[in-house]
């Protein structure tokens, strides 16, 4: 940026901020009052209250979701590792190119099902 335009620019910011803060304050105060006359009313607070529930609740729910989701792929890995190299798995059934399916969810055997 050139000198001269750093100079015009710092002289812009500077006229601004005396002009906005003598007739700033004012209406800002205003604009304070006005937001707090509208946040404590009570339908403003019931329907803030309402949100905040909904909020939590689903958030709730989708941790939920994930935890499961998540369980569900390190099961589904853990199962598809159970079987690399092997044609057929205790859970699949082979295809008819020798490819074991392993589209359904996993099943534990029994060495897993104690973990």
């Amino acid at each position: 940026m050139k000198a001269g335009t750093k100079l015009t620019l710092a002289a812009g910011l500077g006229a601004g901020y005396v002009l906005g803060s003598r007739a700033g304050r004012e209406q800002y105060d205003k604009i304070v009052a006005a937001v707090r006359k509208v946040a404590e009313a009570p339908a403003v607070r019931q329907t803030a209250n309402v949100i905040q529930v909904q909020a939590f609740e689903i958030t709730r729910t989708t941790a939920h979701k994930g935890r499961e989701a998540v369980g569900y792929v390190v099961e589904t890995v853990r199962h598809r590792g159970d079987h690399d190299g092997e044609s057929e798995g205790e859970d699949g059934e082979e295809n008819k190119n020798g490819a074991t399916d392993l589209t359904g969810p996993p099943r534990r055997s029994g060495a897993q099902a104690g973990r």
